[in-house]
């Protein structure tokens, strides 16, 4: 699959509606673009394999506990899944395939895997898209709800992520309900590629960051401070003609951001180049 086929297949599956869309079909799409050979099919049959391993040894549990303790213990002990606290800012954490192959992630994907499994398997798992720590939400209807912190392979309560919200924050992020609510799966690989985009950036590899860019817009088009990210990446690769089209959507979809007044003054210098 090339790249442009990848994104393609990205674009139309986006078309999906939310309850169809297939979160691990996506995030594999995502990681499509990086490796020319993945094949999407066959990771998501494997992750089909582990949820059906998986509805075997939860078949006689019914206690929402117990159900979250054997998921964990199958993911976290006996496939040895678990975050890659040595290289948390590998790009490879943030694809999918190599989550799969090498076992280890950051939060998110691994939160992903987490949720592509235990729905396959027929269990009310959602993502959560906690400030600085994606969650998982295990919530039967009948019952509470338990969170799953897939990176350090835990459960948590509500007060539990309060106190890690804070200590991540210095106490500058207070914990609200909405913090805690799932995410739709369109946020999620949103934040997926917001990950990559700043990894990208870092590296100063901004051919990388466009892409990643171009890609959040395609999650959520209302983005607006999006438009001013990409508008700085084509501005740094004197992608003049671009970049001031992302600058002018930008200030007509926000008037007066904060950062108008440098916005105005980069559109400017681009204006007297273009024209």
């Amino acid at each position: 699959m090339t790249p442009a086929e990848a994104r393609d297949a990205f674009t139309r599956l986006l078309q999906t509606p939310e309850p169809e869309l297939d979160l691990a079909e996506a995030a594999l799409l995502i990681a499509a673009e990086e490796y020319p050979d993945l094949r999407p099919a066959v990771y998501l049959n494997q992750i089909a394999r582990l949820s059906g391993e998986l509805k075997q040894r939860i078949r006689a549990e019914v206690e929402p506990d117990r159900v979250v303790e054997v998921l964990n213990a199958y993911l976290f002990e006996e496939l040895h899944f678990k975050g890659n606290r040595e290289e948390y800012y590998d790009p490879r954490n943030s694809f999918l395939n190599e989550v799969l192959d090498r076992r280890v992630g950051i939060p998110i994907t691994l939160a992903v895997l987490y949720v592509a499994i235990g729905e396959r398997a027929g269990l009310p798992v959602r993502g959560v898209g906690m400030p600085g720590h994606f969650l998982v939400k295990y919530a039967p209807a009948t019952s509470g709800e338990i969170f799953i912190d897939a990176f350090n392979g835990r459960t948590l309560t509500r007060e539990e992520c309060a106190k890690m919200l804070n200590e991540m924050y210095g106490g500058e992020v207070k914990m609200r309900p909405a913090l805690l609510e799932p995410s739709t799966k369109r946020q999620i690989l949103s934040r997926i590629l917001n990950n990559l985009k700043s990894l990208y950036l870092s590296r100063g590899d901004l051919a990388r960051a466009l892409s990643a860019s171009d890609r959040i817009m395609l999650t959520d088009p209302h983005l607006t401070s999006e438009w001013r990210d990409r508008g700085m990446i084509h501005f740094q690769m004197h992608h003049d003609a671009e970049a001031l089209k992302d600058f002018t959507r930008y200030l007509a979809m926000r008037p007066e951001p904060e950062d108008a007044p440098r916005i105005k003054q980069l559109r400017g210098q681009l204006i007297s180049r273009v024209n």
